[in-house]
């Protein structure tokens, strides 16, 4: 009997070619599965099916921002311009005024920063919508709040002095929760319906500012500069890390802490 081997060769090798095949397709999605790029896909597919339209957020965001510090250069030079000045002092309340800015706007309570009154009208002008303030918002569906409020750190990227005022330039890493509806969330809680809690890693930055010169300030700024009068007879105090007033003859020392003021802060998220 003379048997047809090719008749039955065939189509056992085109059935070991097709299991061949489907194990190696297999094989590439399961690899995929298992890629970065695998898992984006995967999670992008379950919030469609899922109705919730939320992507989880990289775990990065749980990262403090990096901040462009310039502290050695420029604490030597502000020590040498205001030898009383202290800046870890300045640290820690340049971060309080960060934190309460955050608060008053939360709360809607501008008051929080009656010690700090440009900060204030800031503030007023961002609450009631009147202000740039509110464009900053990454999505323009987030909720215009500042929930869990943290600081981390805070530097120096910059010293400016000329003949009307001398201005630090100061960055703090913070991190703050808000409610968003459309984008990317941070944490797996639920937050209001159709919507989810997101952690937001930013950078403010502050700007401190000491009168050098009086006549040459703007005027808006100059009734509301804190020390920017002697303390004894309400001259103007003009000259850079003055020790006596020129004339009264009241000593100065001690209270350049006062002559110092926080008048911007500003949130930057890029």
């Amino acid at each position: 009997m003379n048997f047809d081997w090719g008749a039955i060769l065939g189509p056992i090798l085109s059935l070991a070619a097709f299991f061949i095949i489907v194990g190696y397709i297999g094989y590439r999605i399961r690899r995929f599965r298992h890629s970065i790029m695998g898992q984006a896909v995967e999670t992008i597919a379950k919030a469609v099916v899922n109705g919730d339209g939320m992507i989880e957020e990289p775990e990065y965001t749980a990262k403090p921002r990096s901040l462009s510090s310039m502290d050695s250069i420029y604490i030597p030079k502000l020590e040498k311009d205001f030898p009383e000045f202290n800046w870890n002092e300045w640290k820690v309340r340049i971060q309080d005024a960060v934190l309460r800015r955050m608060e008053a706007i939360d709360e809607r309570d501008p008051e929080l920063l009656s010690d700090h009154p440009l900060i204030k009208e800031e503030v007023e002008r961002i609450i009631t919508n009147e202000g740039t303030g509110v464009k900053n918002l990454t999505y323009s569906e987030d909720e215009l709040e500042f929930k869990n409020r943290h600081a981390y750190d805070t530097v120096i990227f910059g010293y400016d002095r000329n003949s009307g005022l001398c201005t630090i330039h100061t960055q703090t890493s913070a991190s703050y929760e808000r409610h968003v509806k459309a984008g990317i969330k941070a944490n797996s809680a639920q937050g209001s319906a159709g919507s989810r809690i997101r952690k937001i890693q930013s950078v403010f930055k502050t700007d401190l500012v000491y009168v050098q010169d009086a006549d040459k300030v703007d005027s808006r700024l100059k009734g509301k500069m804190i020390g920017y009068n002697c303390p004894n007879c309400g001259a103007p105090l003009k000259m850079i890390g003055v020790k006596v007033c020129e004339y009264c003859g009241t000593a100065i020392e001690g209270v350049n802490i006062k002559v110092w003021t926080i008048n911007k802060i500003t949130e930057d998220r890029r």
